[in-house]
């Protein structure tokens, strides 16, 4: 039957009328045939989607698009972009001008995304109380399917259900893993039996693609439907479903109404079932890539069930009853409410250890709501720290699968003190001094984080570890200084100096006080310490000590604020071993102390040290070169402790302390050469080279600088 000829069909009469909107009405009953086996899907374990998801989309966008733009299953989905007319003002869509059906709708609401990630619903059950099935077509191969009793057999059910949960060589559907339950509408008692076998079953959601004729969200309305035995019988089978399920109900079709449909809006009047309760309208969105820009709404509002409504593409492809492989196209929040049934399942494996209800909460919260013609009427708080807004035309937006898979808000992490770490903030900042030891140290340990929205993330503990960017070989102020450069650290420099620090002398040349401060950051640190210089004949000894914070940020700073604190004791010796010709060997030890709000206090011993020889006149008089090969402070020993929420088998957080060793794998080795000549009486030139392997005391990591200076003196 071709769709342009397609009305809103009266089903069949009841003490109510039962209207289904099937096609929106819009629809056909032959279709294409296709094969009988149903063709699988990508897979990846629910826990690689949640661990991938924990920031962007961009780990499986590749596969996403493959499914959506490769497999037949889903191109198929894309609509013919006929255009519609809606020439009655009720929902009928006949050739003309006013409606352009164009898109596809498993796009629209980046289901794609939730497939190529290995989610199908498998495992959840959807309930469908609707005009009939035909249970044994092509689509719903492989499947536990539970047929109610006097259950017909008819296009626009097999339609609804192939939308939530189908899968053949055909057609896709958005949970194509999950089980179905199917009955029928046409007595209260069937109702009442549906909604009871979904309580029984556990069912994620039971899908409503109908509506009372004439029946609107009024208190004469509702006192009407309440007003028999009967029908507060299925009223109580619906509040029981609803104490762990989800209700969704198909607003109205009827562009033209001013007031929602009841039974989409029946939290008006019962608000106990708000919390268990979805409405969903149709509409049809102008995309710019992943994002919905601007909507066309083919049929009723949202209105009263804004605060619980969501709005989806209806028009699919989906199962039609005349054979077990026909389909056809249609349009409909017939079919827009199973796109949002399918969702729920998703979810619910997704996120197992999550309440139906925080589901619902999830897909209300996601919602794209960014576009134009989006006018807020409200806003609903979903959680204690997160509000959504929502328009009384597209209730909260669109749907978005893949959003609700991301973290929502807040994200953090609690330690197993009881710290609440923000997932957005680094676990820990890795000193100089450790280099990779914390990231190798959480190598393969997955740790679980919560969104504002109570979901669970697994995220790889190794990825929460900052390193601050290395200092770079040379600084502006070795211009400043150009011969200073080869001079290896001394007086406590080798722990507290860097290039924001300065000494302040407070004694002689031989003996020294000295203050050194240094800003890091917002941090204004200082240190002090004390040196002292023995003449030895053909040798010079150097010793100093200091004692401070961490100015040099050599220690880990852990979140949630941490302490720092050093004692150093440095050595040098310089001998001649000619008159041209120099040597000079330092070393420096230092004791620190690592304080934290989340680890576990700990004790660290580092070291550092440099071999220098330098020479004059070497190519001509009064020029100089240096060589040094220094190995940078270092922790050679340490560890610590975090007590961390880590992902078990079940999903459930498990906390486990998680020993962390501090010193590194590899240390750091500096080469250095500088070399200096007159070029004039005030004059000279400036060349020095140096290369660190193992940069920053990491593995491999390899650095190479050059400077050229002139020294200009007036």
């Amino acid at each position: 039957m071709n769709l342009a000829k397609l009305s809103i069909a009266a089903v069949l009469s009841t003490p109510f009328l039962l209207a289904g909107c099937k096609g929106g009405g819009a629809g056909a009953d032959s279709g294409s045939s296709g094969g009988s086996a149903a063709s699988g899907l990508p897979l990846t374990s629910s826990a690689t989607l949640l661990a991938s998801f924990i920031s962007s989309l961009d780990s499986i966008r590749a596969d996403a698009t493959r499914l959506l733009t490769q497999d037949a299953r889903y191109t198929r989905q894309t609509a013919p972009g006929t255009v519609y007319a809606d020439n009655n003002g009720n929902g009928r869509f006949d050739a003309g001008v006013d409606v352009r059906l164009a898109g596809n709708p498993i796009d629209h609401a980046d289901i794609h995304y939730a497939h190529a990630a290995g989610l199908t619903g498998a495992g959840e059950v959807i309930a469908f109380s609707d005009s009939g099935f035909r249970a044994g077509h092509d689509v719903f191969a492989g499947k536990n399917v539970t047929v109610g009793s006097g259950v017909l057999q008819t296009d626009h059910g097999t339609f609804v259900a192939s939308v939530a949960a189908g899968n053949s060589p055909s057609m896709i559907g958005v949970a194509p893993g999950a089980d179905v339950i199917f009955g029928s509408y046409a007595t209260l008692g069937q109702l009442s039996a549906t909604a009871d076998a979904a309580t029984a079953a556990g069912a994620v959601a039971l899908n409503n693609s109908w509506g009372y004729t004439g029946l609107y969200a009024s208190a004469a309305d509702y006192s009407a439907f309440v007003s028999s035995a009967a029908r507060r019988t299925y009223l109580a089978s619906l509040k029981t479903y609803a104490q762990n399920g989800i209700v969704v109900f198909a607003a109205p079709n009827d562009t033209s109404l001013s007031t929602s449909g009841l039974m989409a809006s029946l939290p008006v009047f019962e608000p106990d079932l708000e919390q268990s309760w979805l409405a969903v309208v149709n509409g049809v969105p102008e995309m710019n890539g992943d994002d919905i820009v601007s909507a066309q709404r083919v049929s009723a509002a949202c209105l009263e069930a804004a605060a619980w409504c969501l709005s989806a593409n209806g028009s699919w492809t989906g199962a039609e009853a005349g054979s077990d492989s026909s389909y056809d196209f249609g349009t409909g929040t017939s079919f827009a409410a199973p796109t949002v049934a399918g969702a729920l399942a998703l979810l619910a494996e997704a996120f197992p250890a999550m309440t139906h209800q925080q589901l619902r909460i999830r897909l209300l919260a996601s919602a794209d709501n960014e576009f134009a013609g989006f006018t807020q009427s409200g806003t609903t708080q979903l959680a204690a720290d997160f509000e959504h807004a929502y328009s009384s035309e597209w209730g909260h937006g669109f749907l978005d699968v893949a959003a609700a898979l991301l973290p929502i808000g807040r994200t953090t992490v609690t330690t197993g003190n009881g710290a609440i770490l923000s997932a957005a903030e680094p676990l820990v900042t890795a000193g100089s001094a450790s280099g990779d030891a914390v990231s190798r140290s959480l190598r393969n340990v997955e740790i679980v984080s919560k969104d504002s929205l109570a979901a669970t993330f697994a995220v790889q503990a190794s990825q929460l570890v900052a390193r601050p960017k290395a200092p770079p070989l040379f600084s502006t102020d070795d211009l400043m200084d150009f011969g200073r450069i080869l001079s290896a650290s001394s007086s406590g420099t080798a722990f507290f100096g860097n290039s924001q620090g300065h000494l302040l002398p407070l004694a002689n040349d031989a003996q020294q006080l000295f203050l050194f401060h240094s800003l890091d950051g917002d941090a204004d640190r200082l240190a002090i310490g004390a040196s002292r210089s023995f003449d030895l004949g053909t040798a010079k000894l150097h010793v100093g000590t200091a004692f401070g914070n961490d100015t040099a940020a050599l220690l880990s700073e852990w979140s949630g604020g941490s302490r720092s604190s050093l004692a150093a004791v440095d050595l040098a010796l310089s001998a001649s071993l000619s008159e041209r010709a120099q040597v000079k060997f330092e070393f420096g030890y230092a004791y620190g102390n690592e304080a934290s709000q989340i680890a576990a206090d700990t004790d660290v011993l580092m070291n550092a040290s440099a071999i220098t020889y330098s020479q004059h006149n070497v190519l001509k008089r009064n020029d100089g070169l240096s060589v040094s090969l220094s190995l940078p402070a270092a922790i050679a020993s340490g560890a610590t402790s975090l007590s961390l929420p880590v992902a078990s088998a079940s999903g459930a957080p498990v906390y486990q302390d998680i020993p962390i060793d501090l010193a590194p794998d590899r240390r750091e080795v500096r080469l250095m050469l500088n070399y200096e000549q007159p070029m004039t009486r005030r004059t000279r030139l400036g060349v020095s080279l140096v290369h660190a392997q193992n940069r920053g005391n990491i593995a491999g990591h390899r650095d190479t600088a050059g400077m050229v200076g002139l020294a200009i003196r007036f």
